[in-house]
């Protein structure tokens, strides 16, 4: 588990990941709660960026509490092109202060979808920090497919590329637990979940009735997208979040 750092322009703490492109999930600190806004149809990627900005004007919010952004690629990537389509992204962000050092402090999730597939990548809703008189224990944890931190190579991918009902419900297994352990780094309640998103292109029973049921968030705000992870070698992946406040602009 990467370590728990304090992004003062954002009003968040965030799970640092050493060397990534985003982080490994965020809170919204003491006073602040997260708002989550999802676009009505998904962005080009610069259309979504202009979008954000001028949304963030008219609330009166600072840029730098932009703290989480979902997005859409049109297939999946190789490590290669996963980093250089990350350089492109982060530009814009850098450029708005949205960055700690050289520490990326946003969460994100991707997904690729197999039917209506962009032509490039595009945005589909993103997450930012708002002060709220009483609020406390707000957060949005990133996509993680069923990737082993730390290891690259083949053998990163937990249980391999065995996709039957048994090898599905494992990998599920293990994806919730890392969400289950960021969000207890952050020192969040994992029974203030609201809504969890499923990305696969396999059959989901043994996802919903396994893990998810396990977990208390089977019927809790489930969105279940057909689609793969951001990169190649991952068959499913998932994130969770307390966000009580959400709109569609």
């Amino acid at each position: 588990m990467g370590e728990i750092l304090r992004f003062e322009p954002g009003n968040y703490t965030f799970i640092h990941v050493p060397g990534g492109p985003f982080s490994a999930g965020v809170a919204a600190n003491q006073g602040f709660a997260l708002h989550r806004a999802r676009f009505e149809r998904p962005l080009p990627m610069a259309e979504g960026f202009s979008r954000i900005k001028t949304h963030m004007e008219r609330i009166g919010r600072p840029l730098t509490a932009l703290a989480a952004c979902e997005l859409r690629s049109p297939a999946p990537m190789t490590p290669a092109d996963f980093a250089a389509f990350n350089a492109e992204y982060l530009k814009t962000l850098h450029a708005w202060g949205c960055k700690q050092g050289e520490i990326n402090p946003l969460a994100r999730s991707n997904i690729a979808p197999i039917t209506e597939v962009p032509n490039g990548a595009t945005f589909f809703a993103f997450t930012y920090t708002v002060a709220e008189q009483g609020a406390n224990g707000d957060f949005l944890i990133s996509g993680k497919p069923e990737f082993r931190d730390g290891i690259t190579g083949p053998e990163r991918t937990f249980g391999g590329r065995d996709t039957s009902l048994t090898g599905i419900a494992a990998k599920a297994e293990f994806v919730m637990d890392a969400m289950r352990e960021r969000v207890a780094a952050l020192g969040c309640a994992w029974d203030g979940v609201t809504a969890a998103q499923i990305y696969s292109v396999h059959d989901l029973r043994p996802v919903l009735e396994g893990s998810f049921a396990k977990a208390g968030i089977s019927q809790i705000g489930v969105s279940c997208f057909p689609g793969w992870p951001p990169v190649t070698d991952a068959d499913i992946e998932f994130d969770v979040r307390r966000v009580r406040t959400e709109l569609v602009i």
